[in-house]
């Protein structure tokens, strides 16, 4: 490194410190080191910096006090964009663009305005402080927005187009060009997995997808959105002509040596022709199993069962959740070599080495049961089925599961232990489900707070009885306003929680004797097995994610049940006759779990998914209490209600009614019908436990 610069750092001497502790590796790269200074923002450039920099690298120097950034030099970007990458553009001579930043070491940078600009870049260095001073006196001193402002949008590039007619040469003009590569550019950047364009009756709203939330990104005028829309279809290969029909293409680019293949959608709406882009980055789908968030134990018993030559790894959740990544990133730990291994997708979104992919094509009758059964007579080892979703691809899958093949697939199920239930939904024998399964690993993906910004409080009691902390334990909350550095969400990145099910000895034992859910559960809590939920839970309080992103990604009140089951002994037997409960909910994983809850306690429960349904159960068996929740299909709760109270048969059975509605105006119109009390979700498994049992002792009065 050159002289000057050494003795510059030592002004800095941490920073020394960890340069001649380094510097004593072989492999110690000097120019590298420094670079990662100023690309990090570890080391501010100053004016002396500048000057060092621009005599020993030959790099000019600007000063911002003295150029004037014209508006249409701005346009070429977007203003998140230039801030993100702190760099201006300030001279454009023929096909050269001249930019300015506070490191001008950032190769990656200039070849990205390479892309989006189709010219040849100059960088030149500059102070940290004056870009800033830039910054605000062209943006503003406010938080850095999304939308682009207006007298940037309607620069003279768009002035002279006419809303109506679109020209061929309009349409690949450098102004759209610019437009959409810098939008797919500053996606690409901010790790958004979509890109939305929303024509709306006055703009085209565009938005991205980062860590599974939608933002608006910015507003173009409705007068440039044929042009945008077209570009697109034309990048992507599609017929600009058709207008009133969906149609999809594909586009392939490469960003900072990545490849990325954009996949686009389009469709007809009220205002236009609305495009999503979905950014698959190749490079994402070789995640290692340690770099999903599972913990070590769950490693292991993924890459031991992932190892044996047959049965069934499921990975269960609802869309978005990530099931897709786990699935390749076990795919990819697989010897492909001597293997052969083979996927089934609807799409094959990731091309993967040395493995065999097929596309499912339902208008050529190429479906999931259909390839499946073909792949099987194909001598494979190893098959990834995108998804089990229905009885004849579930009863094909656990056949060849047993026959010396090893299944990986997804199901859409809340947990683990739903994922039985499910099964046997599907009409899979119990005795296959024991046979062939090996692995139910349930997920979800949550948002990690920003380091930057967020702060610790003392959750309120009801959050420290679930995490079962003391009143001095602090948990992570997320800024609201957020920063910068994770665009003012309060999140930045995303991690998994998992849960990850062995299928034992004991548990195909009592899947084959088809036991009720709460043994197993019971059974569970005695090996000390942690869920998804636990899981969770456990990085809440490790200070990765916060209490209010498991709500949003998990029924939290389903799971406080289960839990509650397992807590408890299998089946309580008092002597006396048992009490009988109708549990009425439309969601069979809500009935299984409330009805094992008070088989637990030694109470018969009775199951219906509807009012209609919970009508002819009461009309024939003697039953003590009425549990039902009010929004179901047929006859909803109310309604049951109703009908109870205007039979006199049945007027004296007392109502729980549960529900999510927890509005004043639901609980008075419940009560107001007869009920006999009124429990809003999340569920409290004690309270309810205690409302039910105290209205039944009042009825023995």
């Amino acid at each position: 490194m050159k002289a000057q610069i050494i003795d510059y750092l030592k002004n800095f001497p941490e920073i020394f410190q960890i340069y001649q502790k380094e510097s004593e590796s072989k492999s110690f790269d000097q120019i590298k080191f420094f670079t990662n200074l100023l690309s990090e923002g570890k080391l501010k450039v100053d004016e002396t910096l500048a000057k060092i920099i621009e005599e020993n690298f030959k790099i000019g120097f600007v000063d911002l006090k003295k150029v004037q950034i014209t508006e249409g030099l701005l346009s070429l970007f977007i203003p998140t964009y230039l801030k993100k990458n702190r760099f201006l553009p300030f001279e454009l001579n023929q096909k050269t663009l001249k930019i300015v930043s506070d490191n001008p070491f950032n190769v990656e940078l200039i070849k990205d305005v390479q892309f989006i600009t189709g010219l040849d870049v100059d960088i030149f260095i500059t102070t940290t402080e004056s870009l800033e001073k830039k910054f605000i006196e062209i943006f503003g001193q406010e938080k850095f927005s999304y939308d682009l402002p207006e007298n940037i949008l309607k620069i003279d590039d768009y002035e002279d187009m006419e809303e109506d007619v679109v020209e061929d040469d309009e349409i690949s003009s450098k102004p759209i060009v610019r437009l959409i590569n810098s939008i797919i550019i500053d996606a690409i950047k901010l790790n958004a997995s979509d890109i939305h364009f929303e024509p709306q009756a006055s703009n085209l709203i565009v938005r991205y997808r980062i860590d599974g939330f939608l933002n608006e990104h910015l507003r173009l005028p409705k007068k440039i959105e044929k042009r945008v829309i077209s570009r697109i279809k034309i990048m992507a290969k599609m017929d600009i002509t058709i207008t009133r029909k969906a149609q999809d293409g594909n586009i392939q680019i490469v960003v900072s040596h990545k490849d990325i293949s954009l996949r686009v959608s389009t469709i007809p709406i009220m205002d236009g022709e609305k495009v999503v882009i979905r950014i698959l980055d190749k490079s994402k789908i070789k995640v290692s199993l340690e770099q999903l968030g599972l913990t070590e134990d769950n490693i292991k018993i993924i890459r031991k069962n992932s190892a044996k030559s047959q049965g069934i790894i499921l990975v269960t959740g609802p869309t978005g959740s990530g099931k897709t990544t786990t699935l390749y990133s076990i795919l990819q730990e697989l010897d492909y070599k001597h293997l052969n291994i083979t996927t089934i997708e609807d799409p094959i979104e990731y091309t993967i080495k040395g493995i065999n992919q097929t596309q499912i094509d339902p208008k050529n009758n190429v479906t999931f049961s259909s390839a499946l059964r073909t792949l099987l007579r194909q001598d494979p080892n190893v098959i990834l089925l995108g998804e089990i979703r229905d009885n004849e691809t579930a009863q094909t899958a656990f056949k060849g599961a047993i026959t010396g093949h090893l299944l990986l697939s997804t199901l859409h199920t809340n947990s683990e232990v739903s994922t039985l239930i499910r099964l046997k939904d599907l009409g899979v024998e119990p005795y296959l489900i024991a046979d062939a399964l090996l692995v139910v690993i349930a997920q979800r993906i949550v948002r990690k707070v920003c380091k930057f910004c967020s702060h610790k409080v003392k959750p309120d009691e009801k959050v420290r009885n679930i995490l079962k902390v003391d009143e001095n334990f602090e948990i992570i909350e997320e800024n609201k306003n957020g920063c910068e550095k994770c665009n003012y969400t309060g999140f930045s990145g995303i991690i998994g929680i998992f849960g990850v099910l062995e299928i034992d000895q004991k548990l195909r034992e009592l899947i084959e004797k088809e036991t009720d859910l709460n043994e197993i559960v019971h059974y569970l809590k005695s090996i000390n097995y942690k869920n998804v939920f636990d899981d969770g839970l456990d990085k809440v309080k490790k200070g990765i994610t916060t209490f209010s992103e498991i709500e949003r990604v998990l029924d939290v009140d389903r799971f406080l049940v289960e839990n509650e089951i397992s807590s408890r002994t299998e089946n309580k037997e008092c002597g006396e006759d048992k009490k009988s409960i109708l549990v009425v909910d439309d969601v069979k994983t809500i009935r299984t779990v409330i009805s094992a809850l008070f088989k637990s306690e030694g109470f018969l429960t009775l199951e219906a998914e509807n009012g209609k349904e919970a009508l002819d159960i009461l009309r024939s068996k003697n039953v003590d209490l009425v549990i039902t929740d009010l929004s179901m299909p047929e006859m909803g709760g109310f309604e049951l209600i109703d009908r109870i109270k205007d039979d006199k048969n049945l007027s004296d059975i007392p109502i729980v009614v549960l529900t999510s509605k927890s509005d004043s105006e639901n609980e008075i119109e419940g009560l107001s019908k007869g009920a006999d009390d009124y429990i809003p979700k999340p569920i409290d498994p004690q309270k309810i436990l205690l409302r039910v049992k105290n209205i039944l002792k009042r009825g023995e009065r």
